[in-house]
């Protein structure tokens, strides 16, 4: 009953789609959309998978027809190429993807069906198809987002900047995508990607993948990995720097991998030189180590990258290292350990993870008997549950042959593979012997050739930019899979087509990047209109409403506000250490997966938050001259909503609603009239409070003079003392309590802790 119920939803989001060309006047169904709603659905994926399968019957007898299920990415393409590849070989005059199912000749499945059945009819017109294909233009029901509202160019340029480089963008690049529109958007997003800030955002972004940061947590701890006989220096000599050298050095060591990729991108190198490099690259502290003199212009800059080629001992002499871009950095080999036992296996799985966007453990998803596998001397191998995973994974793990089991980075020129394991290679190349001494090399330039290499670079840039990950194929019983099947292949239209755009320039991330900027999952920011439920679920995943990271918040309340959260006694920002694990941030140690929903805890952080940040930056916007005050330009402590009668004073009110308009326009990012609801909601707030002060000073409940914290005596960020003449200490007319209660209000807002 599911699979019929599957059918029957397949086929009407097939008719469903087409009515919906229909109204707009477009009846175009391409031969690959034909495929994947009319064949793959209701025929292949139910009677031909299963032996037809990377692990089936079929497959086993070296069968050229093998269908990849739904865990590989871009398998829908995949089958549908190898159907058209083979879609020209006949028995007898009959296509032979029909003449097998139909038992006119040898078909290890038998007969599936006749000629007058539903799944024949599908197949032969999509066979008959394939000889003219349809190719429809750009704008099928696949990439339908007209339901969505997108934020404008300013809206989209405002919170791109912030996630990218922690800033607000400048009047200039607002007037210049006011005029010019998506087109010079994209030409300000470029821009932004050569901004030193964006490269400490691309770090984290790769971090939260490769998770290398666990080494700057103490000072030596990378450097305490690299091997004395390679690199002397990690000893001694390093031992007897200062504190601050040392975690300068450690922390330059730590990000080596990280420090490659933005190598990379910055110098617009091809995305595939991460694996390809020949070369490691170091800053003015890590060539120290080494002891290179690289010719750094300013050796003092940890920023300033140079190429360099390193090499190892070996009884006593130097040998090349085979570098191999992040795969052979020490940080990469050991933050993915092996130990005799796994012999590379955990190395090669994440070699699929983070560079072929396959997770190798769902392709044979499914119970395994351990009791079979002591049928096999070899099960790895013998047992099919076992192989399957293994003939894809042991090949890579051949890759990194020559690496210690013990000391994970330390080259053993000499040391040979398990002839008991599948030969080293990539998928079914195997690789030359006279390959294995720079084997990991030969890896890299097979891992780039895949067409998943560019769809794992793409899905990282669109993780780590709107918070999500990829869809995946929805699961074949789901009740709602005509839905979810419309979702994902929504968003497979968009990052197949960031994905060719990526390739078409030559492998430049930054094309990624701006592409992921300006496709509805980062612009989306309503729905505009009454959906229907099956639309909710396919536009569930379309826009806003990430929770920001600790490290994005922390960066955003010094753009917004001019100050940083930050502990009195040595000026640390609180997101980035007392609260970094307990508002949902990573340790990249033992803490790997980031919190995208509110917890209680996280709450009680964020209200700390609004209420400390209010509290340090209110009263010293008023030691500023209104000119240099990034909140509160607009007023003055004398400007009060009610005279010494009573009576309103409506220049002052005009004053106090201009400053709270341009409130929710900084902080929030909101252009709101100064007749709105929300004008008037936040101004209400503001009397209302000013007015319970007022009262609270006259029957002496409260006094004029302020919190030790809150008043204006210190530059928030140096905890440096003001100037005796600027310094504000009491507040006589409650006004700064006031609108330091507005504050409190704004930094609490949905907006302003979500993206």
């Amino acid at each position: 009953m599911r699979n019929r119920a599957r059918l029957v939803a397949l086929s009407s989001l097939a008719l469903l789609g087409l009515a919906a060309c229909n109204g707009r006047g477009d009846d175009c169904v391409s031969t690959r959309d034909y495929f994947v709603n009319e064949v793959w659905g209701p025929v292949m994926s139910q009677s031909c998978i299963s032996c037809h399968a990377p692990d089936g019957q079929a497959a086993l007898v070296n069968a050229e027809f093998v269908l990849l299920p739904s865990a590989y990415p871009g398998f829908l393409d995949a089958n549908f190429d190898n159907i058209k590849a083979l879609s020209a070989n006949q028995y007898n005059g009959v296509p032979l993807l029909l003449a097998k199912p139909l038992g006119l000749t040898e078909h290890g499945g038998g007969k599936l069906f006749d000629e007058d059945s539903d799944q024949y009819r599908r197949i032969k017109d999509l066979l008959d198809q394939l000889q003219e294909p349809v190719e429809c233009p750009a704008g099928g029901e696949a990439d339908d987002f007209s339901q969505v509202t997108q934020l404008d160019p300013a809206d989209t340029l405002r919170k791109a900047s912030l996630h990218l480089v922690g800033r607000l963008p400048t009047e200039q690049e607002l007037a210049r995508v006011d005029e010019g529109g998506d087109d010079e958007l994209a030409l300000v997003l470029r821009e932004l990607l050569a901004e030193d800030a964006f490269y400490d955002r691309l770090s984290l972004l790769f971090n939260d993948l490769y998770l290398t940061d666990r080494y700057l947590r103490y000072t030596g701890f990378a450097v305490a990995l690299l091997n004395d006989d390679d690199v002397p220096r990690a000893g001694a000599w390093y031992n007897a720097q200062d504190d601050q050298r040392k975690q300068l050095i450690n922390a330059a060591v730590a990000r080596e991998p990280l420090d490659l990729i933005n190598h990379v991108v910055r110098e617009e190198r091809p995305f595939t030189e991460i694996l390809t490099a020949d070369y490691t690259v170091l800053s003015p502290y890590s060539a120290e180590l080494y002891d290179l003199s690289l010719g750094f212009s300013d050796p003092s800059d940890p920023r300033e990258l140079k190429e360099a080629k390193l090499s190892a001992v070996v009884d006593g002499a130097q040998v090349p290292y085979p570098h191999a871009g992040v795969l052979t950095s020490p940080m990469f080999l050991n933050r993915f350990p092996t130990t005799p036992t796994n012999r590379n296996r955990h190395r090669a799985r994440n070699v699929f993870k983070l560079f072929l966007a396959t997770d190798i453990l769902r392709i044979a998803e499914r119970p395994i008997d351990p009791a079979a596998a002591t049928k096999y001397n070899n099960p790895q191998r013998d047992d099919p549950s076992c192989s399957v995973c293994h003939k894809m994974i042991d090949p890579i793990a051949g890759a990194f042959q020559k690496f210690s089991d013990y000391d994970q980075a330390e080259l053993i020129p000499d040391r040979e593979w398990y002839p008991e394991m599948y030969s080293p290679g990539f998928g079914n190349e195997i690789m030359p012997s006279d390959q294995f001494g720079v084997a990991p090399q030969w890896l890299a330039s097979r891992v780039v050739d895949d067409p998943r290499f560019a769809l794992a670079a793409v899905y990282a840039v669109f993780s780590g930019l709107t918070g999500q990950q990829p869809l995946t194929y929805p699961a074949d019983d789901a009740t709602d899979f005509a839905p979810r099947l419309a979702a994902w292949q929504a968003q497979d239209a968009v990052l197949s087509r960031i994905v060719d755009d990526f390739v078409a320039d030559d492998f430049n991330l930054k094309t990624a990047i701006v592409g992921v900027l300006m496709s509805p999952y980062f612009r989306g920011a309503n729905a505009s209109g009454e959906l229907s439920a099956d639309d909710t679920i396919r536009l569930a995943g379309v826009g806003g409403g990430r929770l920001s990271t600790p490290e994005l918040l922390a960066r955003k309340i010094e753009a917004v506000t001019g100050v940083r959260w930050v502990r009195g006694w040595d000026l640390a920002e609180y997101m980035l250490t007392d609260f970094r694990i307990l508002y949902g941030g990573i340790d990249s140690d033992t803490i790997t997966t980031r919190l995208t929903q509110m917890s209680g805890l996280m709450g009680n952080v964020a209200s700390r938050l609004a209420n400390e940040v209010a509290c340090a930056v209110t009263a010293y916007e008023f030691t500023l001259p209104a000119d240099q005050r990034r909140l509160l330009p607009h007023v003055t402590l004398d400007h009060l909503p009610d005279g010494a009668s009573g009576d309103p004073v409506p220049a002052a009110i005009d004053k106090i609603k201009l400053n709270i308009q341009h409130l929710h326009r900084r902080v929030l990012g909101e252009e709101l009239a100064l007749d709105s609801p929300e004008i008037e909601r936040t101004y209400a707030l503001f009397y209302d409070l000013w007015k319970q002060g007022r009262a609270d000073l006259a029957s002496g409940v409260e006094g004029e003079w302020m919190e030790w914290q809150c008043a204006g005596r210190v530059d928030p960020n140096t905890q440096v003392e003001l100037p005796e003449s600027q310094q504000i200490f009491t507040d006589p007319n409650y006004t700064i309590r006031a609108w330091m209660g507005v504050l409190i209000y704004l930094f609490s807002d949905y907006k302003f802790l979500y993206e």
